[in-house]
C-alpha cells in the first residue's frame, strides 16, 4: 500500500512517498480532478528518503486527503 504524507507547515505546501510514480498518480488525478498544474515534479528527498514534490497552488485539504485515499 501506498503511503503519501503531506507537510502543511512548508510554503509550499509538500507532499512525500515512497516512490516518484506515487507522486505521479497523485499529480495526475489533481491535475483530472480539480486542474492543478502548479506543482513541482518528484525529486529525491535528501533528508528523509523517498520522493518529495511541491504543490505551488492553492489546496483545500479536504479535497487532496480525498485524492491520496484513491491514489493510496
Amino acid at each position: 500500500m501506498a503511503q503519501i504524507r503531506v507537510d502543511w507547515t512548508q510554503d509550499p505546501v509538500s507532499v512525500h512517498a515512497d516512490e516518484a510514480s506515487i507522486l505521479e498518480r497523485l499529480f495526475a488525478s489533481l491535475r483530472e480532478q480539480v486542474g492543478l498544474k502548479k506543482r513541482s515534479i518528484p525529486m529525491p528527498d535528501r533528508e528523509n528518503g523517498g520522493f518529495i514534490a511541491f504543490i505551488y497552488a492553492p489546496i483545500d485539504p479536504r479535497v487532496l486527503a480525498k485524492v491520496i485515499k484513491e491514489v493510496e
